[in-house]
């Protein structure tokens, strides 16, 4: 996949860069970060995480209305509230290198108490994405898919302070491929934020991105019941 391509599917989420695919191998499910998903005593009721993502399992999550009420307290601080987003991404072929400019939409909902649920347009192209807190491994992870091939990309995320969040892409079949983002929440009302991601082979950089993220409008009435 081209890694610019593939940055879209990471941001997709925000996540970002623009550019043809390349075929690879993938399978079309991710296996877990860690161990299995246990139980989770510490919070009654909360739905516990499938053993494996599928397309159908993030397609399920995004088919449901949003429900932001008893949401855990990773995702409480509303740092990204629901609604929809405009997205404006600079992407190149390293930092300070800017080949052009993408105007990108996101629909954002909170589903199920623990999951944050988006679709990217971007032009013809369409993503979703899932993300939650994973309490067994202590780190926040997300999955994208897209209608354009049947694999499933996925991030796992460590918060290094409260408005920063650390990505790096987990299960890349190419070995030499790499991929990083960084997320910083920079308004107190959840309606601003911004990714820094980047791609590299062999260490080398080859695909940047920097994308401002500005909430646009509440989130339809079609997302808010069935």
């Amino acid at each position: 996949m081209n890694p610019a391509r593939l940055l879209v599917l990471l941001v997709t989420l925000p996540l970002l860069l623009g550019g043809c695919r390349e075929k690879h191998e993938s399978t079309t499910e991710t296996e877990p970060f860690e161990e299995k998903q246990q139980a989770v005593p510490k919070i009654a009721g909360l739905p516990l995480l499938p053993e494996t993502i599928t397309k159908e399992f993030i397609m399920d999550l995004w088919a449901k209305p949003h429900d932001g009420s008893d949401i855990i307290e990773e995702f409480s601080d509303k740092q990204a509230r629901e609604g929809i987003w405009k997205v404006i991404s600079n992407r190149g072929p390293r930092k300070g290198e800017i080949i052009d400019t993408i105007e990108s939409t996101m629909t954002l909902k909170m589903v199920d108490r623990r999951y944050s649920v988006w679709e990217w347009r971007e032009g013809e192209f369409l993503s979703h994405t899932v993300s939650t807190y994973d309490y067994n491994s202590s780190r926040y992870r997300w999955w994208s898919t897209s209608s354009e091939w049947p694999s499933i990309s996925e991030q796992s995320g460590q918060r290094d302070s409260r408005n920063l969040i650390e990505w790096k892409a987990v299960n890349f079949s190419d070995s030499k491929l790499q991929s990083s983002m960084q997320t910083t929440f920079i308004s107190e009302d959840g309606k601003k934020f911004n990714v820094i991601g980047k791609s590299t082979r062999n260490g080398e950089v080859v695909a940047y991105t920097t994308s401002e993220f500005t909430w646009h409008s509440e989130l339809p009435e079609e997302h808010r019941s069935r």
